[in-house]
């Protein structure tokens, strides 16, 4: 009997209500087709024991109905079961991890008698294998006595083994399962590289990783680092650098030598290197680069910008919490893209599903990266940044609802009842209204998630559930399952909970009082608005231009010859205030000729700014208008009429002023007003003129 199954039979065994073929063919990842084939085996396997076969719900799915007796002889039997052979999709895992990973050599002829099947059956498996490594530009074939191996660069062979293992095992928990309880395709993995490699790698990275705190990024870099320690053991190195030089981190370098010693290997230095670059760009790190730092920056406030559009949620009241996290996550993604490396996500599906539409807004803000770096996102990488938004999204007191309607054939009162009933037992099923069943060509035309009726109502373009009108526990798990097979249609519903008024008030009232708000009272305030179940509106409580913009601070049309002037003279006020010091000018000088014009954010306009450490002392903002513009070698954007300088003191304070010129940057006509302004006051009347609507 095939593993696959085994696994239905323990799928319906666990359940009591019927499994449609839909929630099996997702669960195992195939066609219904298939699941219908399996599932005539499931009959055969029954009847061969001598027990009652599936049942077969109309609409609903298949149930296995056994007495308790019965259940217990089939669970005891698939036990003891020893007629157990791989599937084709098993077999294939496992062919490629027996090319990657084994010391000795691996003929087919072999596999025949190993898998137990015919020579033709086994020359498909490989077609499919070939087929399957053509994307990484990697073959396999026969080399004599050495056997099977890999023909390509050993770069793309690792990506590959990564992305295969992902694609078949899923997520490692790693500490909570042993070889001897996992599915096949684990049983697989941990032949080629046991659990205990993975136990003692942990163990070593707990000691010295220990900043790392999130399972998925943990496990990543731990798989990381079994593929790279099985790949040198059997004689397979990487012969080159091709990938920048990663930044020093003590942990990491720390982190590796363990591995080397109590691995025993001897990496040659390139793959010392190798592994050490692998695993910072998995690690969401600070960027000590400016021009990485301000990229990551702006394009995290765009992307939390895009997100919020698109779906209507207020992210940004999760202000610094969220923006830190993207921030730190989209660095990491910038170096891995620079470097040809996408991390596979082992839930992207789940993603996907539960949290549809801030994947699809996410997606819809994706080229913009994408055009950067001419590279094609993967959805994985895409389902990292949606955990980001879901994980603030469960944290804004946000609910899931299904908008609902009810059609009752037993009259209006008894579709009242039954509505009544639903949003009792069910709160996330929003009935929006009852019908009698003369009504129900309305339905199709209604802005509505599912339907629950009291009788048959024939096809319809909504999930629909048919229901007795007083919900009894046999009826509420159905419904339960319903709701659970259709998730996707829920909808995010958000209560309003903003105590940012209250708390501007009470800081003017400590203020007013001769208080000082300094970062200690500012944090045990904003914890004590917590711990009571009121949300601070971080964006509203950051300061505007407008509060740091000062009139000594604006030069209208000045005349600087080339660009080092023009970031010269617009640092000149913030030099003079002592909001910056010397060093931070000659820094972002330095940063232009380093790293070309990135300081050019938009048509005419230039942002010019180093990182915090590079000499500023509190935060500020100065601007310039120019005369006659000046050129920064940007010939899309050239030439430069208004420059922004920017003294920030850390990754988060600044940035209703870096989205206030994001917005700048897309309104043509307010910045062609301002660049042709003639004094302070008219600067900042149009500047500031739709401050109050935003």
């Amino acid at each position: 009997m095939r593993t696959r199954t085994i696994e239905i039979i323990k799928k319906l065994l666990s359940t009591s209500s019927p499994v449609s073929l839909k929630v099996l063919s997702q669960h195992f990842h195939v066609t219904e087709r298939t699941i219908r084939n399996e599932l005539n085996e499931v009959d055969d396997y029954l009847q061969s024991l001598g027990l009652t076969e599936l049942v077969r719900i109309r609409g609903k799915g298949y149930q296995l109905k056994l007495t308790a007796a019965q259940q217990i002889s089939l669970e005891e039997s698939l036990t003891t079961n020893e007629d157990v052979y791989l599937d084709r999709d098993e077999r294939i895992f496992d062919l490629l991890l027996s090319i990657a990973f084994n010391s000795e050599a691996v003929f087919l002829n072999k596999k025949e008698e190993e898998y137990m099947v015919s020579k033709s059956t086994l020359d498909e498996d490989m077609r499919r294998l070939r087929t399957k490594l053509l994307k990484y530009g990697i073959e396999v074939i026969s080399n004599g006595r050495l056997g099977l191996v890999f023909k390509g660069s050993e770069r793309s062979i690792r990506t590959m083994i990564f992305d295969v293992i992902n694609e078949n095992i899923g997520f490692l928990e790693l500490g909570f399962e042993k070889e001897s309880q996992v599915a096949v395709a684990k049983q697989i993995f941990y032949h080629h590289l046991p659990y205990t490699m993975f136990d003692t790698a942990a163990n070593l990275f707990k000691n010295q990783m220990f900043h790392i705190k999130d399972d998925i990024y943990k496990n990543q870099i731990l798989l990381f680092t079994a593929i790279w320690l099985g790949r040198i053991k059997v004689g397979e190195t990487i012969s080159a650098i091709s990938w920048e030089e990663p930044k020093e981190d003590t942990e990491i370098k720390a982190y590796i030598e363990k591995i080397i010693a109590v691995f025993q290997v001897i990496p040659p230095a390139v793959e010392v290197g190798y592994l050490e670059f692998v695993i910072e760009s998995l690690n969401m790190r600070n960027i000590s680069n400016t021009i990485e730092w301000v990229n990551a920056q702006l394009l995290t406030i765009q992307l939390i910008q895009t997100v919020e559009e698109q779906t209507k949620i207020p992210f940004s009241k999760r202000g610094e919490e969220l923006f830190e996290g993207l921030y730190q996550h989209i660095a990491a993604l910038l170096a891995r893209l620079k470097s040809g490396i996408q991390v596979v996500n082992p839930i992207k599906d789940n993603i996907k599903k539960n949290y549809n539409s801030i994947f699809t807004a996410i997606q819809y803000f994706i080229p913009t990266i994408e055009h950067v770096f001419e590279q094609k996102i993967t959805d994985d990488e895409i389902a990292f940044l949606a955990i980001h938004f879901s994980t603030a999204a469960l944290n804004l007191d946000l609910n899931f609802i299904y908008k609902s309607v009810v059609v009752c054939n037993h009259g209006l009162a008894t579709g009242n009842l039954l509505a009544a009933s639903l949003k009792e037992k069910f709160p996330e099923i929003d009935v929006t209204a009852v019908f009698s069943s003369k009504d129900i060509k309305v339905i199709n035309k209604l802005d509505v998630d599912l339907i629950f009726s009291t009788y048959d109502i024939g096809p319809t373009s909504k999930p629909t559930l048919v229901v007795e009108p007083i919900i009894t526990e046999v009826n509420r798990k159905l419904i339960a399952t319903f709701l659970e097979q259709n998730s996707q249609f829920r909808r995010l519903s958000l209560e309003k909970k903003d105590a940012t008024n209250l708390f501007n008030s009470i800081l003017e009232t400590i203020t007013t009082s001769g208080g000082t708000i300094d970062g200690p009272t500012y944090k045990k305030l904003e914890m004590s608005f917590k711990q009571h179940n009121l949300e601070i509106n971080s964006r509203e409580l950051q300061p505007m231009l407008k509060d740091i913009l000062t009139d000594s601070n604006i030069l209208i049309q000045a005349s600087p010859k080339n660009w080092e002037e023009a970031i010269e003279l617009v640092a000149q006020p913030l030099l003079k205030e002592n909001i910056i010091e010397q060093k931070y000018i000659e820094a972002m000088v330095e940063s232009v000729n380093e790293y070309g014009p990135y300081i050019v954010i938009g048509k005419h306009l230039a942002l010019a700014h180093a990182r915090p450490e590079d000499g500023v002392n509190k935060l500020g903002v100065s601007v310039a208008t120019l005369k006659d513009g000046v050129a920064f070698n940007n010939p899309d954007l050239d030439p430069v009429k208004i420059i922004f300088c920017l003294a920030a003191v850390d990754s988060y304070s600044h940035l209703n002023i870096m989205r206030e010129l994001v917005e700048l940057i897309n309104d043509e006509e307010k910045l062609n007003q301002l660049i042709t302004v003639k004094s302070i006051a008219d600067f900042k009347k149009v500047l500031y003129q739709d401050a109050e609507i935003r």
